[in-house]
């Protein structure tokens, strides 16, 4: 991890691996915000250590940044408080109280629902397979999670799909929001699953594929770069395993 303790002004805590790593880096880059974006290697398990929760985020989770000093965890909260504190144009964050709080109520859902299963469907099908990655997930009975997540996901794609019955982006709006980001991002990890794997999920959704491409352009260049750093190579990486027999089929 990049010394933390250079400068002042904002700091990213970050690593693209990670879905709402990916949001709150987009959303900064996408809003020209200025900030310092400090690596945090997940993979090395870095969010783990003593002087990272110490120091950084006592939850030893990412994203975190530290704003002149202001430390705050949680993807949901940081973008809330980037939207508000930044000039940022209105859709991000509508000040109107109700199409800001239709925004937080995609935001709320998201936890426990699209946010639980796609990634405990990932990391159940997938990355506690992977060499190098025993000790990093919990032990615990993965077979049975992915079968959870594939029972519960149609249903939460159709929840998804509610809320994109009558505009562009969520909660039937013309313009993209935080909640978009958040939520595009945890569908956009699907591609660890394989092309397959991801078809059988989200094959029928035209609706959700419609909308992810949305916001892909709407968010333009920088939700594209910003999975392409790592999520696009690393999935490529895990076909290459699949292909040489060390992942079963998904």
């Amino acid at each position: 991890m990049a010394n933390h303790e250079d400068g002042s002004g904002l700091k990213l805590y970050v690593h693209q691996g990670s879905q709402p790593a990916r949001a709150v880096t987009i959303f900064c880059r996408a809003n020209h915000i200025e900030a310092q974006e400090i690596k945090v290697d997940i993979t090395q398990m870095e969010t783990r250590t003593a002087e990272y929760k110490n120091k950084i985020n006592p939850m030893g989770k990412i994203p975190c940044i530290d704003d002149n000093g202001f430390k705050l965890y949680e993807s949901h909260a940081i973008l809330r408080y980037l939207a508000t504190t930044r000039n940022v144009a209105d859709h991000w964050y509508p000040k109107d109280p109700k199409q800001r709080a239709l925004v937080d109520a995609a935001l709320d859902w998201h936890h426990l629902n699209l946010r639980r299963y796609a990634c405990q469907l990932v990391v159940s099908r997938v990355l506690c397979k992977l060499p190098g990655h025993a000790g990093f997930f919990p032990d615990t009975d993965h077979d049975a999670l992915s079968a959870e997540s594939v029972k519960m996901l149609p249903r939460v794609f159709d929840e998804l799909e509610v809320m994109l019955q009558h505009g562009k982006f969520l909660q039937n709006a013309n313009e993209l929001s935080i909640a978009d980001l958040s939520l595009a991002c945890e569908v956009a990890h699907l591609q660890l699953l394989g092309k397959e794997g991801q078809e059988s999920l989200l094959g029928c959704h035209e609706r959700i594929n419609k909308w992810l491409a949305d916001v892909e352009e709407a968010a333009s260049p920088y939700f594209k770069d910003v999975h392409e750093e790592v999520i696009v190579p690393y999935a490529k990486h895990i076909e290459e395993i699949r292909a040489q027999g060390h992942l079963g089929a998904l």
